[in-house]
This record gives C-alpha cells, sequence and structure tokens, in this order.
C-alpha cells in the first residue's frame, strides 16, 4: 500500500529537483492583480509577483478569494491509530495490505501503515476537538470491525478539514486571467490530487486547457452556507441513525 507521507515526501523532492522552491509556514495574505501580473502579498510581509497563480486551500479555505469558502463544507475528518500490532495479530488484519473503506452513510475508512499500526478514520464533531472523547466514537468501532482487537490501545488522535461540494465533485474555478482554483477533495485527496496536481501543472506550463481534467465552472456559494453546520449536523446525525448508531 502506498502510505501519503511517504508519497508527500518523495513528490516534495522531485520538485525541488525540479527546481522548484517550497515555502511552508508562509500563509498568503491578499492577492492582486495588476494587467498580466499577479502580486501575491505573504502574512510574513514580503510579496512576489507572477503571471499564473494556483490556490488549492481545500478544507482550509478563507476569504483571501470572494466567496470560495461558501462554494464547500469543511468537515472534520477524525483518525485513530493503535499501538503497533503483535506478528499474530498482524496476520488477521488486512494482511495483504489493503487500504479500505466501507458502504456506510458515514464512511470510515481504515489500513495498516509501515509499523504495523491499524489506522481508522471517519466524521467526527464540526468543532475543534476537545479530547480524547471525541475520538471515542472510532475505537469503539474497531472490535466491531476486528474483534481480535478487543481491548487495544491507541497511541495517536488527530483530524483536519476535508472540502465537501454540493454534488461531491471536485471543482476548478478560474474567475480572473492567470487564477486556477481547486477545491474540493471530498476526503480523497492522495489520489485524486495527485492526477489533479499533474494536469494543473500541464495547464500551467503549456496554457493547455484541455489538459484539465474537469472544465472550470463559476464559483456558487451554497444555499443558506450561513446555517451549513447546523444542517450538516442534522445529516450526520440522521445518517448515524440509519447506521445502526455506531
Amino acid at each position: 500500500a502506498v502510505q501519503p507521507l511517504a508519497y508527500a515526501r518523495g513528490l516534495a523532492k522531485a520538485a525541488l529537483a525540479a527546481g522548484a522552491v517550497l515555502h511552508t509556514d508562509t500563509p498568503v495574505a491578499g492577492l492582486s492583480r495588476r494587467g498580466t501580473t499577479w502580486t501575491v502579498r505573504t502574512g510574513r510581509g514580503p510579496s512576489l509577483t507572477t503571471e499564473r497563480v494556483v490556490l488549492c486551500t481545500n478544507g482550509y479555505s478563507g476569504d483571501l478569494w470572494p466567496r470560495l469558502r461558501q462554494t464547500i463544507i469543511a468537515a472534520n475528518s477524525f483518525q485513530v491509530a493503535t499501538v503497533p500490532l503483535s506478528d499474530n495479530l498482524r496476520r488477521t488484519v488486512l494482511p495483504e495490505g489493503q487500504v479500505s473503506s466501507d458502504t456506510r452513510k458515514l464512511l470510515l475508512y481504515f489500513r495498516l501503515d509501515h509499523t504495523g499500526r491499524l489506522l481508522l478514520g471517519g466524521r467526527g464533531p464540526f468543532r475543534e476537538p476537545r479530547g480524547a472523547a471525541d475520538w471515542a466514537h472510532l475505537e469503539r468501532i474497531v472490535p466491531k470491525l476486528f474483534p481480535q482487537l478487543a481491548g487495544i490501545d491507541f497511541d495517536h488522535r488527530w483530524c483536519g478539514r476535508v472540502a465537501v461540494t454540493r454534488d461531491y465533485l471536485p471543482h476548478l474555478h478560474a474567475p480572473e486571467p492567470g487564477l486556477l482554483i481547486d477545491i474540493g477533495c471530498q476526503g480523497r485527496g492522495v489520489g485524486l490530487q495527485t492526477r489533479m496536481g499533474q494536469a494543473i501543472a500541464r495547464f500551467v506550463a503549456r496554457d493547455d486547457a484541455d489538459a484539465l481534467p474537469v472544465a472550470p465552472s463559476p464559483i456558487t456559494p451554497l444555499p443558506l452556507h450561513g446555517l451549513h453546520r447546523l444542517y450538516a449536523a442534522a445529516v450526520v446525525a440522521w445518517y448515524r441513525l440509519q447506521d445502526g448508531g455506531l
């Protein structure tokens, strides 16, 4: 199975080898265009100019571009990791290294990592977590999926935001010349956005619109977006009931 972190590091090394410069912990505070040139102002003070900008903020979209964050529901995806499984247990849990998900309304996804830990993820509350209890619903599911793991300890808990669009498809937007926006990974960004990134790179390098797998569409906010946490929470509660309360 592909390990996402190792794969991301490999992509970063390839980008650096090709001459790219990566700046982490450098949020963009403003975008402005004059003629054919964009000015990108960073939160640390310095600015840079470029002919093309690609905006890929997904579940962490703010107000950098008008109305963009209103086009998605930024749901939290919660994950847990067990302690490394013993050799005996590892042979009985996804022994072929399968990366799996189920068919519940509130989808669960799970796999073994390179240390032999079982990783399992699913939906969580929309607010930021307040303590280990916010992951308890996932920890209860592990022995339901794999009874031999009853009583196992958990070493790690974390969460992050995923961007869900109205039609559950990724969206590309090109609201101004030289600006391309990619948003809406639906929690499946590792495979989906790796391929999308390759297409965007061809588009930027060659100015080839045919390279894009999705035609750019207008930025269209979700109806009543200000209430999205309320109606999304209601949908989650209904789906959880349909899933048998798990």
